[in-house]
């Protein structure tokens, strides 16, 4: 059956059985760049695998996290469990975007290769957590309509 073809059920299990391929890499990831931990004293080389390593680990659960969405629990979000946090999400936005900031003006600052390529990460990070947060802004927005 072709791809754009595919709807409900036979959709959902394509895509569960693409996320459980991903996640199979996701875990040979977690090997992988342990198994170059294991290998090497240099910390530099140490720091950037544990980086990719963590971010491996929490890409394995939030594909778990949709997998179980799609098969088992779904995701459910009230305009009260929002409202009950959202001054919360809006301070940490500010203190998300400050970090952003901060973290730019260093990187202007820094003429070192190394530094400055590792700030640049926490950059991109940083952008990426300010990124998720608007995305729970596009939800208030689809739950408050009118708001």
């Amino acid at each position: 059956m072709a791809k754009d073809k595919v709807t409900g059920p036979e959709r959902i299990k394509r895509m569960v059985t693409m996320l459980r391929t991903w996640q199979k890499l996701e875990r040979e990831a977690i090997e992988t760049t342990a198994e170059i931990m294991e290998k090497t004293n240099n910390l530099l080389i140490r720091q950037f695998m544990e980086i990719i390593r963590n971010d491996s680990v929490q890409h394995h659960r939030v594909q778990q996290f949709i997998i179980d969405s799609l098969t088992t629990t779904p995701v459910q979000l009230t305009p009260e469990e929002l409202g009950e946090v959202w001054d919360a999400i809006k301070a940490h936005d500010k203190v998300e975007r400050e970090t952003i900031e901060l973290a730019k003006e260093l990187k202007g600052e820094c003429r070192f290769f190394v530094q400055r390529a590792l700030l640049d990460y926490l950059i991109t990070d940083e952008e990426k957590h300010d990124h998720i947060l608007g995305q729970l802004e596009e939800f208030k927005q689809k739950l408050y309509p009118y708001a």
